[in-house]
C-alpha cells in the first residue's frame, strides 16, 4: 500500500448521506424552494454503483466524482451540458474491490441524465460492467456562494478525524489525526448550481506534498440536521478523500 493510501480514512457512505439538504416535499434549508435544473446540467446524487451505496457530484463542466461505500472512488470526465452521459474514468480502491480484482482501473461511462435520475453503465478496460443508478437531490438547484462555506468544519469516521477552517473567500486550512496539514481553496464553478471546485495541498511529516482537486456540495441546515459539506477529491495518482464535513 502506498504512503498516500495509508493516510486516507475509510470511506463511510450511507444511502442518505447526500439527502440532507432538501426534503421530499422539495423545500430547501430553512424555508427556500428548490429550483429543479433541467436535465443535462449536472447534479448531486445518491444511489448505487454495482448495487452498493454511493454518492456522486456532477458539475456542469463535465467533471464528475463518485464515492462508493465499499471503498471505491471514481473520477470521471463526461460531455458537459447534455442528457447523454458519455466519457471516461479512472478509479481507485482501498482494497481489491473492483470486479477485475485490482485496486485501480480505467474505463468508460455511458448513460442518461433525466429530470431526477442518472442511470448508466461503467465499463472497465477489461470489459467488466457495473450498473450506475443515481437519484438527484434538488439542493443542486439552490445555487452556490463561498460565504456559505465559511466556518470551522469537522469530520470523524473509522478512527480518522479532519478539521477544516474555511474563510469567506473559500481558502482553507485543515489538520487531521494523522498529523497531516492541508492548505487550499474552494471555488465557484457556476453560481446557479450548488457545486464547488476544490483543490488543496497535503503535507505529512513535513516532507510529503500531494496536490488534490475535487468537487463539493453545501447542504443548508434542515430540520434536525445541521449544515454540511460533502467533499470528493483525489490526487489523480491513487489517493482520494470522501468526507462529509459538519
Amino acid at each position: 500500500m502506498s504512503v498516500q493510501k495509508s493516510l486516507l480514512p475509510a470511506v463511510v457512505i450511507t444511502g442518505s448521506s447526500l439527502l440532507v439538504g432538501c426534503g421530499s416535499s422539495g423545500s430547501c434549508g430553512s424555508g427556500g424552494s428548490c429550483n429543479v435544473p433541467p436535465p443535462g446540467t449536472g447534479g448531486v446524487f445518491a444511489g448505487t454503483v454495482g448495487g452498493t451505496a454511493a454518492v456522486a457530484i456532477l458539475a456542469n463542466n463535465g467533471d464528475m466524482r463518485i464515492g462508493v461505500q465499499n471503498g471505491t472512488y471514481y473520477h470521471l470526465t463526461v460531455a458537459p451540458q447534455t442528457t447523454t452521459i458519455a466519457g471516461s474514468y479512472f478509479a481507485y480502491s482501498t482494497g481489491a474491490a473492483f470486479p477485475n480484482g485490482t485496486d485501480s482501473t480505467t474505463g468508460t461511462v455511458s448513460g442518461t441524465e433525466g429530470a431526477s435520475t442518472l442511470t448508466g453503465t461503467l465499463t472497465d478496460h477489461s470489459g467488466t460492467t457495473e450498473a450506475l443508478t443515481l437519484n438527484d437531490n434538488p439542493v443542486y438547484g439552490t445555487g452556490s456562494a463561498l460565504a456559505n462555506l465559511t466556518g470551522t468544519w469537522s469530520y470523524t469516521a473509522g478512527g480518522f478525524s479532519l478539521t477544516a477552517t474555511i474563510a469567506s473567500d473559500g481558502s482553507f486550512t485543515a489538520t487531521d489525526s494523522n498529523g497531516c496539514s492541508y492548505s487550499g481553496a474552494f471555488s465557484q464553478i457556476d453560481p446557479v448550481y450548488d457545486v464547488y471546485g476544490e483543490n488543496h495541498t497535503l503535507t505529512c511529516k513535513g516532507v510529503q506534498t500531494t496536490t488534490f482537486d475535487g468537487l463539493a456540495t453545501y447542504f443548508p441546515a434542515s430540520g434536525n440536521s445541521g449544515a454540511s459539506i460533502e467533499l470528493l477529491t483525489d490526487d489523480s495518482a491513487g489517493a482520494y478523500l470522501v468526507v462529509t464535513f459538519q
